[in-house]
């Protein structure tokens, strides 16, 4: 918004714009040279000011007058009314928010209501605010960012947008065909996903403010707190989903199965995020290991062991690029895709897939009971949409808008 000077401003800083010029002619030395005093000097401040806002250069016109607040220290002086109304300006066509609401504030509180600039300065600081407000949110947008809605609210975080090759070259070792064919997918807008697989803790929260149906699922004896929640099925999900929503006013829901993929590869092309091999998968994932070995006795687990014989406590393990943790082992995630055998057909731009076998949905990142070939980015798995286990549960995505 391109406002004039106070009208009171006008007949000074013009004659002072006479005097420059003169100067320029004569080669007359600069005014402050001159020993001109402060006053004076504070006017040709505020018309240098107003030059470089005309020529495009807001951040120099803020400098400029930030000379005037130090000749204002110096000689305790009493500033014109309209140099706050100028500087709410030149501070807001600066992207300086907070310096315009502070001047404008000022204009406000030294003239009042009775003030000739009055609607002027009130425009300028509500446009400062709207502004700053738009800044702030386009800031929590920023890849990386991590927030909560409330208090009981899962931990999210903002991923970047953009492409990925989808499903698992056939030289992958452990692969299934149904991880193909292979194809590109676009994920083109800004997503916040879950830090952690959702806990009983969160989920429990739900159940005591009347949510989720009433449903408390069994933890197998195992605790409860910051452990993953389980024996939730598809549509125990959609139950939390509803709740979260209502109580935050934001777009919750659970990803989708192309979504999943991209956040949990985190830019990565191989089997797994820290790598081609499972050679390491104790760091970075809760599988079937020694210690599991050790109490149920499956007979196949991974040759190292991470110290826990069933679900881990979210965040136990290195987290991915994106600042995902438990994206591979722990539980399986569920997701808002129904069931195909293969890829031919699949959604390319992020949405979940509406068709197919929708009595059956995708579960994807295997779990601390399957061995090491499950634990991979293109891994594949389904269960029927009411099917309760002690190895499904799942994590959150949120709608930006």
């Amino acid at each position: 918004m391109k406002l004039p000077l106070p009208s009171q401003s006008y007949r000074p800083l013009l004659l002072l714009a006479s005097a420059l010029m003169l100067a320029a002619a004569t080669g007359v030395r600069p005014l402050e040279a001159q020993g001109l005093s402060p006053a004076i000097q504070v006017d040709r401040y505020r018309l240098q000011a107003e030059r470089q806002m005309e020529s495009g250069d807001y951040a120099a016109a803020l400098e400029t007058l930030e000379q005037v607040l130090t000749l204002q220290a110096e000689h305790e002086l009493e500033l014109p009314e309209g140099f706050w109304v100028q500087r709410a300006e030149v501070a807001l066509e600066a992207e300086a928010y907070d310096i315009a609401i502070t001047s404008a504030t000022r204009y406000l509180e030294v003239a009042g209501q009775e003030g000739e600039d009055y609607t002027v300065a009130l425009e300028l600081l509500l446009d400062a605010e709207e502004a700053k407000a738009s800044a702030d949110r386009r800031a929590a947008l920023e890849p990386g960012t991590v927030f909560r809605d409330c208090a009981a609210c899962p931990e999210m975080v903002v991923v970047p947008p953009g492409s990925f090759m989808m499903g698992s070259p056939a030289t992958e070792a452990g692969r299934y065909d149904d991880e193909g064919p292979r194809h590109r997918v676009t994920i083109g807008y800004p997503l916040a996903v879950g830090v952690y697989e959702v806990t009983f803790a969160e989920w429990d929260a739900c159940v005591r403010a009347g949510g989720c149906a009433g449903y408390r699922p069994e933890d197998e004896g195992w605790g409860r707190g910051r452990l993953p929640v389980i024996n939730v099925n598809w549509e125990d999900v959609q139950a939390y989903v509803a709740w979260l929503s209502s109580e935050t006013e934001q777009e919750y829901r659970l990803l989708s199965e192309s979504e999943w993929e991209y956040v949990a590869r985190a830019g990565t092309q191989t089997a797994r995020h820290w790598g081609a091999g499972s050679s390491g998968q104790c760091g970075y994932a809760n599988g079937y290991d020694r210690t599991g070995d050790q109490k149920h006795d499956f007979g196949y687990p991974i040759s190292c062991s991470d110290g826990y014989a069933d679900t881990a406590p979210v965040g136990s393990f290195e987290p991915n690029a994106f600042g995902l943790y438990d994206v591979l082992g722990n539980v399986l995630e569920w997701t808002d895709d129904c069931m195909n055998e293969s890829y031919a057909g699949a959604p390319t731009d992020g949405s979940p897939w509406a068709s197919g076998d929708c009595t059956r949905r995708v579960l994807r990142g295997g779990s601390w009971i399957l061995a090491p070939d499950r634990l991979r980015s293109a891994f594949r798995g389904w269960s029927r949409a009411g099917f309760r286990g002690f190895s499904l549960g799942f994590r959150l995505a949120r709608t930006i808008n």
